[in-house]
């Protein structure tokens, strides 16, 4: 995903990858990433728990949105 982020970032469109892989997400270094310490497959959460997705989701976005351009 990092690798189609940059894609993306060169086009002029703003990329988050969210990532659940620290280590992959390092190496692989996206222009705007967000570690969430939670199992493989969960990235925004777990299954059936729409708040906590729904928190997950706007939290990532606030902390990234005032980065501006990766």
């Amino acid at each position: 995903m990092g690798l189609i982020a940059r894609h993306l970032e060169d086009a002029g469109l703003p990329t988050l990858c969210m990532s659940a892989a620290y280590s992959i997400t390092r190496s692989v270094n996206p222009p705007r990433s967000v570690f969430l310490d939670f199992p493989l497959g969960q990235t925004c959460g777990r299954p059936g728990d729409p708040q906590e997705r729904r928190a997950i989701m706007q939290t990532a976005l606030e902390q990234t949105s005032s980065l501006g351009p990766g």
